[in-house]
């Protein structure tokens, strides 16, 4: 498979964030892979994804590149059998972007929220998440997935409220990551 000249391009990511979310949705649940090079540097890195949900990539792109990847699923065959590249841009908390979207122009905010988890804390809600398009969570630097399992949490986007389905432990710092 010859990524350098054949790839399915996935539009614009922001550089240097905690995590990418993909306009691709997972057809397997376990251990996923993405690897990409960069100045004949591989950069790999292992999440868990739930099937059925849009994939969200925790690995930092540092530079302003156009990046081309593979994704590999559980079993350890190539997602799709097809690599697909992102280009990195800058973005900052609350900024627009122009950003492709099904083959058309649109625009997307993102943002970032942070807090410290309080004593039994088990949701959190925020006027910036009303209506987001997607959220990623990070517990301790470890993202989450959303459905309905002890370490995963639910999003209600029209009040813009995410409910653990376990209580947060005190202390813990919290990362959301949000695209609109």
């Amino acid at each position: 498979m010859d990524c350098e000249t054949n790839y399915t391009g996935l539009g614009l990511a922001p550089v240097c964030g905690e995590a990418m979310s993909l306009p691709l949705i997972a057809d397997a649940t376990g251990t996923w892979a993405f690897m990409t090079t960069f100045n004949g540097a591989y950069q790999y890195t292992q999440f868990h994804q739930a099937s059925g949900q849009t994939i969200v990539v925790p690995a930092k792109l540092n530079e302003d590149y156009t990046y081309v990847f593979k994704l590999y699923k559980p079993d350890n065959s190539i997602f799709n059998d097809t690599c697909y590249a992102v280009k990195t841009i800058p973005m900052i908390d609350g900024e627009v972007a122009l950003v492709p979207e099904g083959g058309s122009a649109g625009t997307i905010t993102t943002g970032k929220l942070q807090f410290t988890a309080l004593p039994g804390q088990d949701s959190v809600s925020y006027l910036e998440l009303i209506n987001a398009r997607q959220i990623a969570v990070f517990i301790e630097g470890t993202i989450r997935q959303e459905g309905t399992e002890p370490e995963e949490y639910l999003f209600d986007k029209v009040p813009g409220i995410i409910s653990f389905n376990s209580e947060l432990q005190s202390g813990q710092k919290i990362t959301i990551l949000y695209f609109k």
